[in-house]
């Protein structure tokens, strides 16, 4: 029995001696995978962290160039400290007006630096990121326009600071950007008023059928009413620090975006009250577009006529130039896709033919005999600087249409009224699709036709002879005291349906259209106004005016998604 015990004793002993050591190895093999899953853990999380800074090192770099650059560039006001900048010091311009550090001679860079806190996480852990930008050409001037080259790159590390230390690093391979620094012309405005009310003072109210895709700006203040009330797609400014909101009848005058309940507009990219004021056009600048025309001549012993000024020997110096009263100017495509304007002022009447490929202007004179003789000359009318085709008149032009030539960059222009009488519209341009639901799908992206349509003292009108449902194609200005874009007996009549311009207009005070009762029209037109893109991208008609301010834009790829690198893992893949 004793050694029954005994035996039995032992293979106990032995049991439990094998439990413990299984269990003291399942013990240390969690240990272990614990530790494993934790150290993958914090990897993940270093390398998240890593992702986080250069990611915010990618959003700063925008805002960077897209609002510290933007408006600092915008409170400059001389031109020319930018040629500077164009010498051996292409990274001065992001030192003065982004804030960025130069390294040396090569290199401009700035510091982010965080922890999980700030991306509201528990993370134990933190980051930081450098985004170096280094030149990728040398700087161009073209004109009143300077183009600087580069290309970033963001350096990423995350750390994980807990039981373990885990630091990740990766690189963000950028894309290359340039910015443009440039004259700012009044050209890019959607809508730029002097005053925003009727030359009357009746106000103009921004409602849920006001939508602008582009910059608008007023030396005065906006007024908004109902919610929801106007879309702005870019960038709003107006002078006065106070807008006005409807309150439900009850006008109030607000420091503010909005009026909620009752008064909501919608500003994608802001709405800044307080703004400088931006002056339209002298007369001075006026007289420079006239000696584009005239080629520098004196027309005041020219009499009545149609002019293309040359030297006399058949070769164009100048624009053209109608001394006189516009009865008509017809714009037309010819056959072999050249662009003719049939002009006719008083008793005389030319038909002017621009030969692009052959560098020659044919001019026929189908009446009467003033202004430029009968003949073929060498050049084109695009002025002194070959800025494009300029048309002046030091009168009225009545009866201006017809179709912009596809390669042809045009301003017509005037002392006093241009009158629209029918369709304006560019040779190729991309047009809305009836079929699809989209809306304003309405373009001139990508084409090279443009038409600046300029009065210096008077008003641009549509008359009562143009066809319901007008197309106009065109940025109009009205540059002059007491300017408008309006619409001939716009109170009188039946309804005349819609006006879609495509482009911007740019005016003293806010021109009537038309009658409106609720949602329905009366009289009149209404207004489908659509922005053209190409001039954020500083397209703009020939000789169109500046204002006294600088802007800068960069050219989008700041918004392509970089590549990024793991210097760990060796691994290349899209961020």
């Amino acid at each position: 029995m004793k050694r029954k015990k005994s035996i039995s004793l032992v293979i106990i002993f032995a049991v439990v001696i094998m439990v413990a050591t299984s269990s003291i190895a399942y013990l240390l093999r969690s240990i272990t995978e614990k530790r494993f899953v934790d150290l993958y853990k914090a990897k993940i999380q270093a390398l998240n962290l890593a992702e986080a800074a250069a990611n915010r090192g990618v959003v700063e770099l925008r805002k960077r160039i897209r609002e510290t650059l933007y408006y600092n560039v915008k409170n400059q006001t001389n031109f020319s400290i930018f040629e500077n900048y164009t010498y051996n010091d292409y990274l001065g311009l992001l030192r003065d007006f982004a804030n960025f550090s130069i390294t040396n001679t090569t290199t401009a860079s700035f510091y982010i630096n965080g922890s999980a806190i700030d991306l509201s996480s528990d993370i134990k852990g933190n980051y930081n990121a450098i985004v170096i930008v280094k030149p990728d050409g040398e700087p161009q001037r073209k004109g009143d326009k300077f183009i600087f080259q580069y290309n970033y790159t963001i350096e990423g590390t995350g750390k994980i600071v807990d039981i373990i230390t885990i630091e990740k690093n990766i690189t963000l391979l950028g894309n290359h950007f340039n910015i443009t620094v440039q004259k700012e012309n009044f050209a890019r405005y959607a809508i730029f008023t002097n005053h925003c009310t009727m030359p009357s003072g009746q106000i103009v109210w921004f409602i849920n059928q006001t939508k602008f895709t582009g910059p608008v700006h007023t030396n005065d203040r906006f007024s908004f009413a109902n919610n929801p009330s106007g879309y702005f797609s870019d960038e709003v400014t107006q002078h006065l620090t106070t807008a006005r909101f409807y309150n439900q009848g009850q006008t109030r005058l607000l420091n503010a975006d909005s009026n909620p309940p009752y008064d909501v507009p919608t500003f994608e990219k802001g709405f800044q009250r307080g703004a400088g004021l931006i002056n339209l056009p002298s007369s001075l600048t006026q007289q420079d577009l006239k000696k584009q025309a005239t080629g520098n001549q004196n027309d005041d012993p020219w009499p009545n006529g149609i002019y293309l000024p040359n030297d006399g020997s058949g070769n164009l110096v100048g624009g053209i130039y109608i001394k006189g009263n516009t009865n008509s100017l017809i714009m037309e495509v010819d056959t072999n896709n050249r662009p003719v304007y049939t002009i006719r002022s008083g008793s005389n009447t030319k038909k002017i033919t621009i030969d692009y490929n052959n560098n020659m202007t044919i001019v026929q004179d189908l009446s009467g005999s003033g202004g430029t003789p009968t003949g073929n000359y060498t050049g084109i009318p695009d002025g002194i600087n070959n800025e494009g085709i300029i048309i002046y008149g030091n009168g009225r032009i009545y009866n201006l249409s017809g179709t912009v030539q596809k390669d042809t960059k045009l301003t017509v222009s005037s002392d006093s009224d241009i009158v629209i009488n029918n369709h304006i519209m560019y040779q190729e341009y991309t047009p809305d699709n009836p079929e699809t639901t989209d809306k304003n799908e309405l373009s001139a992206e990508g084409y090279n036709n443009l038409l600046g349509i300029l009065t210096w003292n008077g008003n641009v009108r549509i008359s009562t002879s143009a066809p319901n449902n007008l197309n106009i194609h065109a940025i109009v200005m009205a540059a002059g005291r007491n300017g408008i874009f309006t619409v001939d007996n716009y109170n009188w009549g039946s309804p005349r349906g819609t006006v879609t311009l495509l482009g911007g207009a740019i005016t003293d005070f806010y021109g009537p259209f038309g009658t409106f009762s609720g949602q329905q029209l009366l009289t009149g037109y209404g207004r489908n106004f659509i922005y053209d893109k190409r001039m954020l991208e500083g397209f703009f008609p020939a000789y169109f005016p500046y204002s006294g301010n600088l802007i800068s834009d960069d050219d989008g790829n700041l918004d392509k998604r970089p590549f990024w690198y793991d210097k760990d893992w060796q691994n290349l893949g899209k961020n």
